[in-house]
C-alpha cells in the first residue's frame, strides 16, 4: 500500500489529478495507493502539492508515512522534473 496525501490545491502548478492517474497506471501489479488514514504509517507515501510552497509537507503528515516522495509544483523531492516525466519519476522511486 503506497499513502497517497494531497495538499489544499489553491495555487495548483501541476494537474495533480492528472499526474496521479498517469503514476497508477505506471505501477507495477499489486502496488496500490490509497488516500485512507493508516491504522499504521505506510511504508511509502507520495505527498502531492501543486505548488513550490508544499504547504502540505508538515511534520504530522510526515508521520503517515516511513519514506516519502514530494511532489512540489514542478519539483520532485526538490528537484526540477519536467511535467511530462514526473509520473515516471516518481513511479521510479517508489518502485525503488
Amino acid at each position: 500500500m503506497i499513502g497517497l496525501k494531497y495538499c489544499g490545491g489553491c495555487n495548483p502548478f501541476i494537474d495533480r489529478t492528472a499526474l496521479v492517474q498517469k503514476i497508477e497506471k505506471l505501477l507495477p501489479q499489486g502496488f496500490k495507493l490509497s488516500t485512507d488514514k493508516p491504522m499504521i504509517p505506510w511504508e511509502k507515501g507520495i505527498l502531492i502539492c501543486g505548488c513550490p510552497v508544499a504547504c502540505a509537507n508538515r511534520p504530522e503528515v510526515k508521520t503517515l508515512a516511513r519514506q516519502w516522495v514530494l511532489i512540489s509544483g514542478p519539483m520532485i523531492d526538490f528537484e526540477k522534473v519536467p511535467e511530462e516525466k514526473m509520473a515516471e519519476v516518481v513511479a521510479g522511486k517508489i518502485q525503488l
